[in-house]
C-alpha cells in the first residue's frame, strides 16, 4: 500500500515557515531599513544647496552671504540630527548685479548603517543649486559708497 501525499507531506510547515522567515523576510526587511537613508539625505543635500544659493544671492555683500550660507548648510545638518563635518558647501560665481552664485553641497552617504553595529562603508553625493543676484540691486555696499 502506497502512503497519501498528506502523510509525506507532514510537519513541512515547522522547516518552511523558519525557512521563509530567515532566508526572505530578514533580507527584505534590512534591505527596508537601510535604502531610504540615501534618498533622504541626498533630499537634505538639494535642500541645504538651494537654501545656501539663496542666502548667498540675498546677502548684503559676498562674504556675509558666504559665511550667512555656510551657517545655513550646518544648521540643516543639525537640525537633521546627521554629525558635524557630514556636509560640505562651496560657491562658485562671481558675486555681482545680474549675476549668478552656485552653491555645491556634499554629503557623506553611509552605504549600509547596521542599528547598533554602526556604519559600514560609505560614499559622497554632490548637488547644486543656482540663484541670481537681482538685476536692479543695489549694491551701494559692493561699491564702497
Amino acid at each position: 500500500m502506497k502512503p497519501h501525499a498528506a502523510v509525506r507531506d507532514r510537519g513541512a510547515a515547522a522547516i518552511e515557515l523558519p525557512l521563509a522567515a530567515g532566508l526572505l523576510l530578514l533580507p527584505i526587511a534590512m534591505l527596508t531599513m537601510l535604502l531610504p537613508q540615501w534618498p533622504e539625505r541626498q533630499t537634505i543635500a538639494r535642500a541645504a544647496a538651494k537654501d545656501a544659493a539663496t542666502v548667498l544671492a540675498n546677502a548684503p555683500d559676498a562674504s556675509t552671504g558666504a559665511q550667512l550660507a555656510s551657517a545655513a548648510v550646518e544648521q540643516a545638518a543639525t537640525n537633521h540630527g546627521l554629525p558635524p563635518g557630514t556636509m560640505t558647501v562651496e560657491f562658485r560665481g562671481q558675486w555681482c548685479r545680474a549675476c549668478t552664485v552656485t552653491a555645491t553641497v556634499t554629503i557623506d552617504i553611509p552605504a549600509v548603517d547596521v542599528p547598533a553595529v554602526g556604519a559600514v562603508g560609505a560614499f559622497t553625493w554632490s548637488t547644486s543649486s543656482a540663484a541670481r543676484i537681482d538685476d536692479y540691486r543695489d549694491l551701494a555696499t559692493e561699491a564702497g559708497r
